[in-house]
């Protein structure tokens, strides 16, 4: 028995190990200000982060693109919740690497009334620690089985994207974090609410 429990317990550490791996982040943690960095409006007009947060508190929602599946159907289910965000005293986000040219193409494709920005040189997902940058051979396979060339996507060569995550920004300091490196688990709408409701 005693083997077995040993055995179980050497697997799911490489499990972790091998997750550790390929999303080494260490996001920024609840009190900790928020980085002045830039981003793209869909007009690629060049913002600060800062003038969109301490303007009203916010939910930063931090996605992989318009490309994944995954994020536009979480955005959808954000933009479902909007309006309640909203009449809390919050405003709502996104923020991804794809440029800003596709920006418009997220909210196309998942329905989404969300504003989205672009992080043009991955300096914001960089800065609150979500960034992991894909290797060679997972982007080759993103380009050869998925047909997805990130590079078109990004505009750019970096090959980085950031590990979805949601961060409530309030007074400019970190009040929420969620944070998963996996990447099809997302933060459920009404548990988002329930954490406003009690900041």
């Amino acid at each position: 028995m005693k083997q077995l429990f040993f055995m179980m317990l050497m697997f799911c550490t490489l499990i972790v190990g091998a997750q550790n791996t390929m999303f080494d982040v260490c996001p920024l943690k609840v009190g900790s200000e928020i980085p002045s960095t830039m981003l793209a409006t869909t007009d690629a007009e060049m913002i600060t982060l800062d003038s969109l947060v301490n303007s009203k508190p916010t939910v930063l929602v931090f996605y992989r693109g318009a490309w994944c599946g995954y994020c536009r159907k979480h955005l959808a289910e954000l933009t479902d919740i909007k309006t309640e965000v909203e009449d809390l005293g919050y405003q709502i986000l996104g923020i991804t690497v794809d440029q800003a040219s596709k920006l418009n193409e997220t909210n196309e494709k998942a329905g989404s009334e969300i504003d989205v920005y672009a992080d043009v040189a991955a300096e914001t997902i960089k800065a609150f620690g979500l960034n992991w940058e894909v290797d060679d051979t997972l982007f080759n396979k993103y380009k050869s089985e998925y047909k997805l060339d990130l590079e078109v996507w990004s505009g750019d060569d970096h090959h980085q994207l950031p590990v979805p995550a949601i961060f409530v920004i309030k007074d400019g300091l970190v009040q929420f974090q969620y944070v998963n490196p996996e990447y099809s688990i997302r933060l459920k709408p009404v548990t988002l609410l329930a954490v406003l409701e009690t900041l």
